[in-house]
């Protein structure tokens, strides 16, 4: 059973709809290390899955030349999983995603009704989703017992909350672990993913959106001009720990967002001690 020490209760209006605002410290060794596991993936996909664990398997790789989105499909067999990863920016062209903030109609999936997205990171979804599908189709079909896991790092972030959403209107039981990830859609988009992904409680959530200290990209894009964060928040302090890591839920400004954090920063480039693109954990 995971328990946590409550460390503070966020005052904030009680007007309808309003979630109060909490902050709990401390998390189960448990989730503690599969954070750390989908982190170190996740960086890893800056340099082309170094040092991944040995238990997975590279079924195959993702991309687009045009928005030069890199990702992979992988399965571990010895957790029955198949996990796509998706790479943070990398290039120029990826920085023309990052700096569209218009917001696109989530057209790809009419079931999230009303539903708005970051437009770069949308151009980025669909000029890879026919690769996306087919490839996790085959492995579901070969495997159809393995749970379907999704994660990133920055515009790997937003595009595997993406992917996850479009997923999930087919498959069951998908989970989302997303580091340092931009606001990725607007509030009928937030709700969606966290009715969905039951992000209600830390107790039922499969939505894991991790941030680290003041990292600066979990501000952008700004929140008005209409996007809003969705899942629940586990934000890494410093030195990391499970006792470092507080699990963040409810509506107000707090935790990672309310550090003051501005654009690319030491803490968005370092996730639980591993650096994007390193490979020297």
């Amino acid at each position: 059973m995971q328990t946590f020490s409550k460390i503070s209760v966020l005052a904030c209006s009680m007007a309808a709809g309003q979630v109060l605002a909490t902050v709990t410290q401390g998390i189960s060794d448990n989730i503690y290390n599969r954070l750390v596991e989908m982190a170190t993936i996740s960086q890893a996909a800056y340099a082309n899955l170094c040092n991944i664990p040995a238990t997975i398997t590279t079924v195959e790789k993702i991309y687009n030349p045009q928005t030069d989105i890199n990702g992979w499909v992988l399965r571990d067999d010895s957790r029955q999983e198949i996990i796509t990863v998706f790479r943070g920016t990398g290039s120029d062209t990826n920085l023309q995603l990052d700096t569209n903030y218009t917001l696109a109609p989530f057209d790809t999936l009419p079931e999230c009704v009303g539903c708005e997205v970051h437009g770069g990171y949308y151009l980025g979804w669909v000029s890879v989703q026919d690769q996306v599908e087919s490839l996790v189709q085959q492995q579901a079909s070969k495997y159809p017992e393995y749970a379907l896991t999704v994660t990133g790092h920055s515009l790997g972030a937003s595009m595997a909350a993406i992917t996850a959403a479009q997923l999930s209107a087919t498959y069951n039981q998908v989970s989302l672990y997303t580091f340092g990830e931009p606001r990725t859609g607007n509030q009928a988009y937030a709700s969606y993913m966290n009715e969905g992904f039951e992000a209600a409680s830390p107790t039922t959530t499969r939505f894991f959106r991790i941030t680290h200290s003041n990292d600066g990209i979990p501000n952008l894009p700004p929140a008005e001009q209409g996007y809003v964060h969705s899942g629940v928040e586990y934000w890494s302090v410093d030195p990391v720990s499970p006792e470092n890591t507080n699990v963040c839920t409810g509506d107000e400004v707090q935790c990672c967002e309310a550090q003051g954090g501005q654009g690319v920063n030491d803490a968005h480039v370092t996730y639980f001690g591993m650096s994007s693109g390193a490979c020297t954990w």
